[in-house]
């Protein structure tokens, strides 16, 4: 492929993940913080709170919503009985299942594209390798640290060639090693060129693992941001308190205006409010701060969406 043809190809496959007709943008929830609740209330919990799309979890309640052993006919009537909800899946976590190093791993990774395109969803976020044997303080040894990279590439070319099969865009997010910021996403999408292989940004993931806020670099990366998990870090380096948007170290005025400006118009799903509570949020707790979320985005999108047409 020519470069131009690479970079064509590349703004198609952003097109494709844009907000539908009559939508300047798709502000989501990611649904498996309501896991406990049986799917009907859950999704009427996230509409209440002002939302319409969410990043399918696994499970809610009894119910298994999203797992690879579902049938083909389970999983068209489980995205029926969510659509009928009143949201609409448009992310997944998929990407986190497995490690694309090993043959076990890879095969999750597959399973859950499959999985996305049988409930029409445009966009698996996955990680890269772990880059630590001791968070914060203790990365792996380098010489075994790019034995590990080199075969989670190999793994992740495998999966990419099976994401254009089955049209459903792999989107990395910052996660430490070869993510960590801006500057490496960049490195990994010169190495990984495909209309089926973006990033996902995460500017709380930054602030938390790598410190930085805001990235210096993200103005470079936006072209190739298909989606955004939306999760504010109050604190330092390696600092677990992720309270609601707007309360923390993220500057997401200026994250958006850098993304839109870019062209970004993807998915952005909401990924914590739980502060220091490592996810134990009663959903009466998770009401309020969504909704206190969507009170501060809301206005903010709506305001930079309406500059940037």
């Amino acid at each position: 492929m020519t470069r131009r043809t690479i970079v064509g190809a590349l703004t198609a496959g952003t097109a494709a993940l844009g907000a539908p007709a009559g939508e300047r943008y798709r502000l989501g929830v990611m649904a498996a913080m309501y896991s406990a609740l049986p799917l009907e209330e859950a999704m009427a919990r996230i509409r209440k709170a002002g939302y319409r799309y969410i990043s399918i979890g696994p499970k809610h309640g009894a119910d298994v919503v999203f797992q690879p052993e579902m049938t083909k006919a389970d999983r068209t009537a489980m995205r029926r009985r969510i659509i009928d909800a009143g949201v609409e899946p448009f992310l997944s976590l998929g990407g986190f299942s497995g490690d694309p190093q090993n043959e076990a791993g890879l095969k999750k990774w597959l399973d859950h594209l499959d999985l996305c395109a049988d409930f029409q969803i445009p966009i698996m976020v996955g990680g890269g390798p772990w880059y630590f044997k001791k968070f914060p303080t203790l990365p792996k040894r380098d010489k075994d640290w790019m034995v590990e990279v080199g075969r989670y590439y190999a793994g992740l070319e495998k999966a990419v060639r099976h994401a254009e099969q089955v049209k459903v865009t792999i989107a990395l997010k910052p996660h430490t090693g070869i993510t960590a910021r801006a500057k490496d996403c960049i490195e990994v999408m010169k190495r990984v060129q495909s209309p089926q292989f973006r990033i996902a940004w995460d500017a709380g993931n930054v602030s938390f693992y790598e410190g930085i806020y805001p990235d210096p670099d993200l103005a470079d990366l936006a072209p190739h941001v298909a989606a955004v998990c939306i999760k504010d870090h109050l604190g330092g380096r390696a600092e677990a308190n992720f309270p609601v948007p707007g309360q923390g170290n993220i500057d997401h005025d200026e994250m958006f205006r850098t993304l839109f400006a870019a062209g970004f118009n993807g998915p952005m799903a909401i990924e914590r409010v739980d502060g220091k509570d490592r996810g134990k949020v009663p959903p009466e707790v998770a009401d309020e701060r969504l909704a206190a979320a969507h009170r501060y985005l809301a206005p903010l999108l709506d305001r930079i969406t309406a500059a940037s047409r």
